[in-house]
């Protein structure tokens, strides 16, 4: 079963967010394995991601990993994250591929 994300960065600017991306160069490479849906925005409190993952075991090799580096490169601490499981979606195109750079649901 599919597990949604909220991921709260406190006190992180669109620059470090961007930075991040332009790392992991997911919009060239294509998703994280596992990776379903990425949509992230400022808050007042910093950024906000909010993610559907196949498991989170998929998030998690995926924070260990490249995502982690990426962080401590943009000078990010580990953020805050909530988990639920996913029980119903709708409103997503099958295939997702141009409305949010390549990633399908």
């Amino acid at each position: 079963m599919a597990v949604g994300l909220v991921i709260e960065f406190t006190d992180v600017s669109r620059e470090q967010y961007d930075r991040v991306m332009k790392d992991l160069d997911l919009e060239a490479s294509g998703p994280a394995p596992g990776m379903i849906l990425h949509i992230a925005g400022p808050t007042e409190n910093g950024w906000e991601v909010v993610d559907v993952w196949e498991t989170r075991a998929d998030f998690d090799r995926f924070l260990d990993g490249d995502l982690g580096w990426a962080l401590k490169s943009a000078g990010i601490s580990t953020p805050s994250v909530k988990e639920f499981s996913v029980y119903k979606e709708f409103g997503l195109p099958k295939t997702v591929g141009a409305a949010t750079g390549g990633m399908r649901s």
